[in-house]
């Protein structure tokens, strides 16, 4: 008696443990788009240098963080693609780098770490003209690990741009989705 019982119990965990192994998954809530991005579907981002001293192309940086923005935020029905005058799109995204630091220290042989910081605005205008969002001053910083001596004269280096856009792209979507300031 006690062996049937016993055989009931494994049985029905068994049963238990495939079903649920093959359930298919639930679904994931997406999370909730703020109103001003209710009718928002693609934004155009661009990306301009406002410093003095412009040290990296904006049209590649615009598609770089557009690229970035487009895989960092999949949470959300909100798509980038870089800013095109010609292009349709339901709103722009405009950043503008205001200013930039950088300092770094040496990482072991023949290498440094560089900490950058990005004083930046975001714009984000409807396609009507109509301001949507703004963000007037955000700080967005990255590191990058460089195997020379000094900083690069160009700053639209790959390890710069991949992490300036990646750092951008980061701050747009906080800016975007989760804050408050109109």
């Amino acid at each position: 008696m006690l062996r049937k019982k016993l055989l009931t119990i494994a049985c029905a965990a068994g049963i238990l443990a495939c079903g649920a192994c093959f359930l298919p998954p639930l679904p994931q809530r997406k999370a909730p788009l703020p109103p001003t991005l209710a009718s928002i579907h693609l934004i155009a981002i661009d990306v301009e240098d406002g410093t003095s001293r412009t040290l990296f192309d904006p049209r590649i940086m615009s598609n770089a963080t557009a690229s970035k923005f487009n895989q960092l935020w999949t949470d959300f029905p909100v798509r980038a693609e870089a800013f095109n005058q010609t292009a349709p799109r339901d709103a722009v995204l405009k950043i503008t780098v205001l200013r930039k630091t950088a300092s770094c220290n040496p990482e072991g042989s023949n290498k440094q770490l560089c900490s950058f910081e990005l004083i930046v605005s975001f714009t984000l205008i409807a396609g009507d003209g109509k301001m949507l969002q703004s963000a007037p001053q955000k700080s967005s910083g990255f590191r990058v690990v460089y195997k020379r001596d000094s900083l690069p004269e160009n700053l639209d280096e790959n390890p710069f741009r991949q992490a300036a856009s990646y750092s951008l792209a980061m701050t747009a979507g906080e800016v975007l989705f989760y804050s408050e300031s109109q």
